[in-house]
Protein backbone atom coordinates (compact mmCIF):
# COMPACT_ATOMS: atom_id res chain seq x y z
CA UNK A 1 0.00 0.00 0.00
CA UNK A 2 1.51 3.39 -0.98
CA UNK A 3 2.16 5.93 1.99
CA UNK A 4 1.82 3.28 4.58
CA UNK A 5 4.81 4.89 6.09
CA UNK A 6 2.24 8.08 6.73
CA UNK A 7 0.40 6.91 9.32
CA UNK A 8 1.58 7.07 13.08
CA UNK A 9 0.92 3.26 13.94
CA UNK A 10 2.90 0.12 15.25
CA UNK A 11 4.88 -2.06 12.69
CA UNK A 12 2.85 -5.35 12.87
CA UNK A 13 -0.42 -3.23 12.26
CA UNK A 14 1.33 -1.43 9.09
CA UNK A 15 1.94 -5.49 7.87
CA UNK A 16 -1.34 -6.08 8.53
CA UNK A 17 -2.97 -3.46 6.22
CA UNK A 18 -0.11 -4.39 4.05
CA UNK A 19 -1.36 -7.39 3.90
CA UNK A 20 -4.79 -6.52 3.60
CA UNK A 21 -3.98 -3.73 0.39
CA UNK A 22 -1.85 -6.50 -1.03
CA UNK A 23 -4.75 -9.28 -0.85
CA UNK A 24 -7.50 -6.98 -2.07
CA UNK A 25 -4.96 -6.13 -5.26
CA UNK A 26 -4.21 -9.81 -6.10
CA UNK A 27 -7.75 -10.79 -5.69
CA UNK A 28 -10.17 -8.44 -6.51
CA UNK A 29 -8.08 -5.58 -8.42
CA UNK A 30 -8.72 -3.29 -5.86
CA UNK A 31 -6.03 -0.36 -5.11
CA UNK A 32 -5.79 1.00 -1.86
CA UNK A 33 -3.24 4.05 -0.80
CA UNK A 34 -2.94 6.76 1.48
CA UNK A 35 -3.08 10.02 0.56
CA UNK A 36 -2.88 11.76 3.67
CA UNK A 37 -2.53 11.91 7.09
CA UNK A 38 -2.74 15.40 9.32
CA UNK A 39 -4.56 15.72 12.90
CA UNK A 40 -6.25 12.57 13.31
CA UNK A 41 -7.78 12.56 9.74
CA UNK A 42 -6.88 9.65 7.41
CA UNK A 43 -7.80 10.15 4.01
CA UNK A 44 -7.44 6.85 1.67
CA UNK A 45 -8.48 6.86 -1.98
CA UNK A 46 -9.63 3.52 -3.63
CA UNK A 47 -9.63 2.01 -7.26
CA UNK A 48 -10.91 -0.83 -8.80
CA UNK A 49 -8.14 -1.09 -11.52
CA UNK A 50 -9.31 -3.63 -13.80
CA UNK A 51 -13.42 -5.57 -13.43
CA UNK A 52 -12.79 -9.41 -13.40
CA UNK A 53 -15.98 -10.39 -13.06
CA UNK A 54 -18.16 -7.78 -10.41
CA UNK A 55 -17.58 -3.88 -10.68
CA UNK A 56 -17.88 -2.61 -7.22
CA UNK A 57 -20.06 0.43 -6.27
CA UNK A 58 -18.62 3.53 -4.58
CA UNK A 59 -20.42 2.54 -1.44
CA UNK A 60 -19.01 -1.25 -2.11
CA UNK A 61 -15.31 0.01 -2.15
CA UNK A 62 -15.69 2.41 0.79
CA UNK A 63 -17.58 -0.66 2.67
CA UNK A 64 -14.70 -2.80 2.10
CA UNK A 65 -11.95 -0.13 3.19
CA UNK A 66 -13.40 0.74 6.32
CA UNK A 67 -13.70 -2.71 7.60
CA UNK A 68 -9.87 -2.98 6.37
CA UNK A 69 -9.14 -0.49 8.84
CA UNK A 70 -11.86 -0.89 11.25
CA UNK A 71 -9.63 -2.33 14.27
CA UNK A 72 -6.37 -1.27 13.29
CA UNK A 73 -6.75 2.70 13.38
CA UNK A 74 -7.30 4.38 16.99
CA UNK A 75 -10.81 5.55 17.64
CA UNK A 76 -10.19 8.79 17.73
CA UNK A 77 -8.93 8.91 14.05
CA UNK A 78 -11.46 10.41 11.23
CA UNK A 79 -11.21 8.04 7.90
CA UNK A 80 -12.59 9.64 4.39
CA UNK A 81 -12.82 6.96 2.09
CA UNK A 82 -11.94 8.82 -1.20
CA UNK A 83 -13.20 6.09 -4.47
CA UNK A 84 -12.43 6.46 -7.88
CA UNK A 85 -15.59 6.65 -9.96
CA UNK A 86 -14.47 7.16 -13.51
CA UNK A 87 -14.69 4.40 -16.14
CA UNK A 88 -11.07 4.00 -17.56
CA UNK A 89 -12.28 3.95 -21.21
CA UNK A 90 -13.23 7.59 -20.13
CA UNK A 91 -10.22 8.18 -19.11
CA UNK A 92 -8.14 6.67 -21.99
CA UNK A 93 -10.49 8.51 -24.88
CA UNK A 94 -9.33 11.85 -23.91
CA UNK A 95 -7.38 13.04 -26.87
CA UNK A 96 -7.03 16.60 -27.60
CA UNK A 97 -9.39 16.86 -30.26
CA UNK A 98 -11.96 15.52 -27.60
CA UNK A 99 -10.78 18.73 -25.44
CA UNK A 100 -11.45 20.77 -28.42
CA UNK A 101 -14.63 19.37 -28.96
CA UNK A 102 -15.62 20.15 -25.02
CA UNK A 103 -14.34 23.39 -25.16
CA UNK A 104 -16.28 24.42 -28.15
CA UNK A 105 -19.55 22.11 -26.60
CA UNK A 106 -19.26 24.36 -23.48
CA UNK A 107 -18.33 27.66 -25.45
CA UNK A 108 -14.50 28.13 -23.67
CA UNK A 109 -11.89 29.06 -25.03
CA UNK A 110 -8.39 28.73 -24.38
CA UNK A 111 -8.03 31.96 -21.84
CA UNK A 112 -11.20 30.46 -19.77
CA UNK A 113 -9.14 27.10 -19.26
CA UNK A 114 -6.00 28.67 -18.06
CA UNK A 115 -7.30 31.49 -15.78
CA UNK A 116 -9.81 28.37 -13.93
CA UNK A 117 -7.03 25.60 -13.79
CA UNK A 118 -3.85 27.79 -13.39
CA UNK A 119 -2.52 25.47 -16.53
CA UNK A 120 0.26 28.03 -18.34
CA UNK A 121 -1.50 29.38 -21.29
CA UNK A 122 2.03 27.95 -23.77
CA UNK A 123 1.60 24.58 -22.09
CA UNK A 124 -1.95 24.48 -22.39
CA UNK A 125 -2.18 25.20 -26.01
CA UNK A 126 1.12 22.52 -26.71
CA UNK A 127 -1.34 20.18 -24.82
CA UNK A 128 -4.59 20.77 -26.69
CA UNK A 129 -2.23 20.42 -29.77
CA UNK A 130 -0.89 16.89 -28.99
CA UNK A 131 2.80 17.73 -28.06
CA UNK A 132 3.43 16.41 -25.57
CA UNK A 133 1.19 13.53 -25.49
CA UNK A 134 -1.41 13.62 -22.44
CA UNK A 135 -0.59 12.03 -19.29
CA UNK A 136 -2.76 10.04 -16.97
CA UNK A 137 -3.08 12.76 -14.45
CA UNK A 138 -3.73 15.28 -17.28
CA UNK A 139 -6.51 13.09 -18.81
CA UNK A 140 -8.31 12.42 -15.55
CA UNK A 141 -8.22 16.72 -14.63
CA UNK A 142 -9.42 17.40 -18.02
CA UNK A 143 -12.37 14.66 -17.64
CA UNK A 144 -13.42 15.84 -14.18
CA UNK A 145 -13.09 19.82 -15.52
CA UNK A 146 -15.27 19.33 -18.53
CA UNK A 147 -17.63 16.90 -16.41
CA UNK A 148 -17.95 20.11 -13.65
CA UNK A 149 -18.76 22.34 -16.40
CA UNK A 150 -21.32 19.85 -17.74
CA UNK A 151 -23.20 19.72 -14.38
CA UNK A 152 -22.87 23.43 -13.54
CA UNK A 153 -25.39 24.15 -16.35
CA UNK A 154 -28.17 22.25 -15.45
Amino acid sequence: MKNLDLLPLPGEIKERLAKFAQQYLQLAQIAIEVVSFKENWLIVRVEQKKVNEKQLSRKELIDRVRKMFADEIPPEWRLTVSPVDYSRTDIDNITPEWIKYQMQELGLKAKHLTNQTGIDKHILTALIEGNPELTKWQKIAFYYYFKYHRVRQF
